[in-house]
């Protein structure tokens, strides 16, 4: 257990904040992610030169809004692990890829995959830049919000748009594996190269 990392602005709906408060440990989050519900993969195709010919596990995630919530706002969920520091936030995306994995891997089984391609899923999965992060075109109205949710004085003193101040509820979260060319092996995209950083300093990436 530890102290909760930033507290919630006075605005911010009571209900929300004593139910966020609540949580005591990122790894009690990470517990209730056994709920969460495959129902969408691609194998997405890179749209760009520089990484030209690589792909990627794309999966789509149904979760209650509860459970969006505490992973994505909660003074001990997944932006928090960030605040606390670039490493301990790779850790905690790490835990929770390592646990939803064997589902997501079940869930691609049935799929009319080439026999390379399913071995290339799970290669990516476990990719330097595989990550788990909120759906955003879903919540896209609320990440326009000008209110801040959130009272961080290291994330308002960084920020520019304030949208890590933020605190949107959806119903969908998205896991991207990290990008392969055609043998496997694992590019790295240069422009996202400083998101770990990004969520540590803004909140948000």
């Amino acid at each position: 257990m530890r102290t909760s990392i930033w507290r919630f602005a006075e605005s911010f709906p009571a209900d929300r904040t004593q139910r966020l408060l609540k949580y005591t440990s990122f790894d009690e989050i990470a517990s209730f992610m056994k709920a969460a519900k495959v129902i969408d993969f691609a194998w997405e195709p890179f749209q760009h030169k520089r990484l030209k010919g690589c792909n990627r596990a794309s999966f789509l995630l149904q979760v209650s809004e509860q459970l969006y919530d505490a992973f994505f706002n909660s003074p001990v969920g997944y932006r928090s692990q960030y605040a606390v520091g670039i490493s301990a936030g790779e850790s905690a995306n790490r835990k929770l890829l390592s646990k939803l994995e064997a589902k997501l891997l079940e869930f691609a089984k049935p799929l009319n995959l080439a026999p390379e391609t399913r071995v290339q899923v799970q290669t990516s999965l476990c990719a330097t830049d595989a990550k788990l992060w909120i759906y955003e075109p879903e919540v896209e109205g609320q990440l326009g919000e000008e209110t801040p949710a959130i009272i961080y004085f290291p994330w308002q003193q960084s920020s520019t748009d304030g949208v890590g101040l933020l605190a949107p509820v959806g119903t969908k979260l998205e896991v991207k594996g990290g990008w392969l060319d055609s043998q496997g092996y694992e590019h790295r995209d240069p422009f996202k190269a400083t998101r770990s950083e990004d969520i540590y300093r803004h909140g948000f990436s």
